[in-house]
């Protein structure tokens, strides 16, 4: 397999030791690096199979890992251990933390509470103190409580001077008790305790460390701080084997806490790091790769990367300008004529950045372009590891992408990931803002290899 790889991918798996990352732009096979790289350490016997320790952050990409890594050692990887940082912090949890649980209240080991039943039972504490939120949303009280009570500064001081945030508090404070009462732990808790037990307990870190010589973890931009401190304590003082794959300019999940500094600034908590880049990208044409990586650079904060595409010229970027709503959900259906016209078989993504939206187009667009399996409608968010023959980016306006309420260089993160879905042609479609302007992002975009559009083009035979 490895002599399948390309400079920098063979240069990043090499087998050995020490601290590693690996800067992987969009379509460059970070998965297929990683998956070598653990091949290349069973191999050279540098370390056994079951003393690696694989960490992702979704069920869906740690069962990929352990069928990829399997197939690819003839069974042998299926003794690595390759979980969501949450189910190995649970496993911790079972194995080393009954008793330190215990002496925080709980009367045996808690049962896992699932999201909506961490929502009901915040509804059923609300009850009937919800006149005291003075009209609140009930929505709105159980994302503050739920969330631990992260707020933005602005609605820290609305919420402060109006009595809430004080609430709030003592809201959350029977949360807590009430979970430890019936003997349940969320998914935050899970974490929280987990580092807790391996920050008290020094036995049980040098048994972890002892246990796990190396560590590699995927998609390291959507690392948390607690996630971060995890780490920090799974590594042993000395002999720290580490390596972590990701790309920071696709780092999109800040409101789950993902921090991307930890990959921009690696150096600061890891000196001895070696930094490899990967910049080649399988996936899409030159003028899409172009077009989203002039884009992504507008951003201040962020590693450098000069991607090239492997598949060379000959793809599309329209910029098609519509006049409303109801015109741009014309436009994603001539769009998805036009894409059938082709004669291609390929996938088709309408992307959009909020569920209002999907939902307004779908009501609007005849139900004969609707049940095609080779068209879906998502949100950006959700399309994040997919890729599709061609992306429709719909509803580009400013105050909806970038959204207000989040940061601008994670907003442009959101972006990119939605550009960097296409192999062969992306289509824009935005409308002008309150003051007869290009939203900001199409304004960010344009220049060479994007074509502009109108509405009357998308119908014509000759486009």
């Amino acid at each position: 397999m490895m002599d399948t790889l390309n400079s920098e991918q063979q240069m990043a798996a090499g087998a050995r030791g020490g601290i590693s990352m690996v800067l992987a732009g969009a379509g460059t096979g970070k998965t297929r690096t990683i998956i070598e790289k653990v091949c290349g350490l069973i191999r050279s016997g540098f370390c056994l199979p079951e003393a690696m320790l694989v960490l992702t952050f979704s069920r869906k990409a740690a069962e990929e890992l352990r069928r990829r890594i399997a197939a690819a050692t003839c069974g042998e990887g299926g003794r690595i251990n390759a979980a969501t940082f949450h189910s190995f912090a649970l496993s911790l949890l079972r194995q080393y933390g009954e008793e330190y649980l215990r002496g925080r209240g709980y009367a045996r080991f808690p049962s896992v509470m699932e999201d909506e039943e961490g929502r009901s039972l915040i509804t059923e504490l609300a009850g009937r103190g919800l006149k005291g939120y003075l009209g609140m949303p009930l929505t709105a009280i159980i994302d503050a409580v739920s969330g631990g009570g992260v707020v933005n500064r602005r609605s820290e001081r609305r919420l402060r001077s109006s009595g809430l945030l004080e609430r709030l508090d003592e809201l959350r404070r029977y949360f807590a008790e009430e979970k430890i009462r019936r003997c349940l732990i969320d998914f935050d808790e899970i974490m929280r305790y987990a580092v807790a037990l391996l920050e008290e307990r020094r036995d049980v870190r040098d048994a972890l460390a002892e246990r796990f010589r190396y560590l590699l973890v995927d998609e390291f931009q959507d690392t948390s701080a607690e996630n971060f401190r995890l780490l920090e304590l799974l590594l042993p003082d000395t002999g720290r084997n580490l390596f972590v794959v990701g790309d920071d300019w696709q780092s999109i999940y800040g409101f789950r806490d993902a921090r991307v500094e930890y990959m921009v600034r690696l150096k600061r908590y890891f000196p001895s790091v070696a930094v490899h880049r990967l910049t080649v990208n399988y996936r899409s044409r030159r003028e899409i790769v172009s077009v989203a990586s002039r884009f992504i650079r507008k951003n201040r904060f962020r590693t450098s990367k000069h991607l090239r595409s492997h598949k060379g010229r000959g793809g599309q970027v329209m910029s098609i300008r519509v006049e409303d709503h109801a015109e741009e959900a014309a436009a994603v259906a001539g769009c998805i004529r036009r894409e059938r016209s082709l004669g291609e078989e390929g996938t088709l993504a309408v992307l959009f950045r909020n569920n209002w939206q999907g939902a307004y187009l779908r009501e609007r667009i005849p139900e004969e372009l609707l049940r095609d399996s080779g068209t879906v409608f998502m949100t950006m968010h959700a399309s994040k590891g997919l890729e599709f023959t061609a992306v429709i980016i719909a509803g580009i306006a400013d105050s909806i992408i970038p959204d207000p309420s989040t940061s601008l260089e994670e907003e442009r993160r959101l972006f990119y990931v939605a550009m960097t879905r296409a192999e062969e042609r992306l289509y824009l479609l935005w409308q002008y803002n309150d003051l007869d302007e290009r939203p900001r992002f199409i304004q960010e975009i344009q220049g060479r290899y994007v074509s502009e559009r109108v509405m009357a083009d998308v119908d014509s035979p000759q486009w």
